[in-house]
């Protein structure tokens, strides 16, 4: 390839990639954000049973220690949901009053706990881990990288061959117009058009440069020349 047809087409060929790149990471970007929305909606509809099951016997006048039923729903609700790490129920000064599972890592949620008289009687904290969401982003990222690593060669070498294909016709047109101005014999594959243009434009130039010819010739020639005395003749 020539000189040109890289020049032209490396910046076609980087914009391409560019683009695909962003839009492989913003992709990426909105996957996570969707299946963190839907992890969170789930998590929170597990808070709200959870809430609404407390809350029962808060209502009747049970003091939080004495919810019965606290540990066996929080240990049911963790060992049926993976990504859970660990749930706490905690008294209105924050302390832990029941807790299953690792209460110190993961990513936490919080709903508040209160009695039927709007009294705050304390809070519901879940704990819960990323690693399969990481894992589905990972491989679909993997994915889409591969995708777009594809479609980037597939459109650098679709890119290449069609300004190659441009170049030569360019060339080719050229190389007909140039033997048609200068006499010579045209090239393998000329361009008729092109060089049917460039012969009429051919034509003009020699009827032009004849013209201007003869007007030399009558400027240098004038029909009111001088005899020897100086006087018309």
């Amino acid at each position: 390839m020539s000189r040109l047809s890289v020049t032209i087409s490396a910046p076609i060929i980087l914009i391409g990639a560019l683009a695909l790149g962003l839009n492989a990471y913003l992709s990426v970007g909105k996957l996570d954000r969707t299946l963190s929305e839907l992890e969170q909606s789930r998590l929170h509809l597990i808070l709200d049973d959870l809430r609404d099951s407390l809350e029962t016997g808060l209502d009747l006048g049970l003091p939080l220690k004495g919810l019965g039923n606290a540990q066996a729903a929080i240990d049911r609700e963790a060992r049926q949901d993976g990504a859970i790490v660990g749930i706490r129920v905690l008294d209105a000064q924050g302390a832990p009053v029941f807790s299953t599972g690792d209460s110190a890592h993961g990513l936490a949620l919080r709903a508040p706990l209160s009695s039927n008289l709007g009294v705050a009687m304390g809070a519901i904290e879940l704990r819960y881990a990323r690693q399969a969401q990481d894992l589905s982003i990972a491989a679909y990222a993997s994915q889409l990288t591969r995708a777009a690593a594809w479609i980037a060669a597939a459109g650098a070498l679709l890119a290449l061959a069609a300004i190659r294909l441009w170049m030569r016709r360019i060339t080719r047109t050229m190389d007909s117009i140039a033997s048609t101005l200068d006499h010579r014999p045209p090239p393998p594959h000329p361009d008729t058009e092109a060089a049917a243009l460039a012969g009429r434009a051919r034509e003009r130039a020699d009827a032009a440069l004849r013209e201007l010819e003869q007007a030399r010739r009558a400027l240098g020639n004038p029909g009111d020349a001088r005899g020897p005395a100086g006087e018309r003749t």
